[in-house]
């Protein structure tokens, strides 16, 4: 049976990424005695037996300040076990020693998991050296101790791709019409139920506030020659027409979603992530016995085997939204994950403050020129793959 010892570690990769790859029998965590939530161990059991169904996970607690409380545990653990890996990579920098000269005093195998280069490392042997597994984003949701709980929209099948991306650049080139003839479908179809494509409204309706609202015609044109609706009729009072589906129907009563299909179809069409999902809710606490959303991100999707975080903005981007993808970087990937904002701002605006924060945190920025220009995909993919967390190591985040 073969053991690997784990030292507990903030980041979900470290403490992942190694298990998954090496696939031992037993994990065995060595975590700081002030940790006192368990459900910590029971998500990274529930991460592990996705990949390794009869895995056992076991757990030591020690103080993280003394260096041979925690060497004389490292020492029983291989004692007691026998066959082991010691595992450097997460854990504090005493955890580190403490395990290294445990490992090398009982002949033990010890490695490393360098993250970014895609490899465990055999300390004494670089001939053993192997390319680490890829995670996904189940794996990080999972040892979080997160679940997801839906979508507030969901993707829209491929054979429509084609059609939203154009519908995109029509609504990103007539902002202005977008945003009123949004507003009328909203307010005329507010206490419809979902499922209820059927639409008949007059030409001019009132919010609640009192102020009218109007569709531009031109815009529903465009729905209808896409294949949005069907059946359009403009009458003496009123238009009407039928929307081919309630998912259609999500679509046409959501301002700032057409941008996240944008981003949600270019990111599918780049052939190299995975697991790309739209509107993903997530629950942070699934042991909790509630099942509360109480995140949603916008684009999320795996890079290899770190998660990207992207926000979309049909405006500019501002603070509040800077705010909240730091915090969902922070909670599921840690350091090991990327984050992009897709704002429909003007490139004039990068030096504005939200846009020089957002640098200094190692958030990405694609604008409305990259937005509109005709290799947004492309752009995509080299804003993912040129965004490299060792650039942050020694800014002040």
């Amino acid at each position: 049976m073969l053991t690997q010892i784990q030292f507990y570690d903030k980041d979900v990769v470290k403490n992942t990424l190694g298990v998954i790859t090496n696939k031992p029998d037993k994990v065995v965590f060595v975590y700081d005695c002030a940790i006192k939530d368990m459900n910590r161990f029971k998500s990274l059991e529930k991460c592990f037996k996705r990949h390794l169904p009869n895995i056992i996970l076991e757990k030591y607690p020690v103080n993280i300040l003394k260096i041979n409380e925690i060497y004389e545990t490292v020492r029983g653990i291989i004692e007691k076990n026998g066959n082991c890996i010691v595992e450097l990579t997460g854990g504090s920098e005493l955890m580190t020693i403490a395990g290294f000269k445990a490992g090398r005093d009982m002949g033990t195998r010890l490695v490393y998991t360098d993250i970014l280069a895609e490899r465990v490392m055999d300390l004494n042997d670089s001939t053993k050296d192997i390319h680490t597994e890829e995670l996904t984003l189940e794996d990080f949701v999972d040892a979080r101790g997160a679940c997801f709980v839906g979508n507030s929209h969901s993707g829209p099948p491929e054979e429509f791709f084609d059609k939203i991306l154009e519908m995109c650049q029509i609504i990103f080139r007539n902002i202005k019409l977008w945003r009123d003839t949004c507003a009328y479908f909203q307010t005329a179809m507010a206490n419809s139920a979902p499922e209820y494509c059927v639409f008949h409204a007059k030409y001019e309706i009132s919010q609640k506030d009192g102020k009218k609202v109007t569709a531009d015609r031109r815009m529903i044109d465009y729905f209808e020659r896409l294949g949005f609706i069907k059946n359009l009729y403009y009458g003496e009072r009123y238009i009407d027409f039928e929307i081919v589906s309630p998912k259609i129907k999500s679509y046409m009563i959501s301002y700032g979603v057409w941008l996240e299909l944008f981003v949600y179809i270019n990111a599918k069409r780049t052939g190299v992530f995975k697991d790309v999902r739209l509107g993903t809710m997530i629950d942070w606490d699934a042991y909790d016995g509630i099942d509360a959303a109480e995140n949603e991100i916008d684009v999320i999707f795996m890079d290899k085997s770190m998660p990207v975080f992207v926000s979309c903005k049909l405006r500019d981007a501002n603070t509040a939204a800077l705010n909240e993808l730091l915090i969902e970087k922070k909670r599921i990937g840690g350091w090991f994950s990327k984050s992009i904002i897709v704002a429909f701002g003007e490139s004039s605006t990068m030096g504005a403050g939200t846009y020089k924060r957002a640098r200094e945190y190692g958030i990405e920025i694609l604008d409305k020129d990259d937005i509109m220009s005709d290799n947004f995909c492309q752009k995509l993919l080299d804003t993912v793959r040129g965004s490299n967390p060792l650039n942050l190591k020694w800014k002040k985040v």
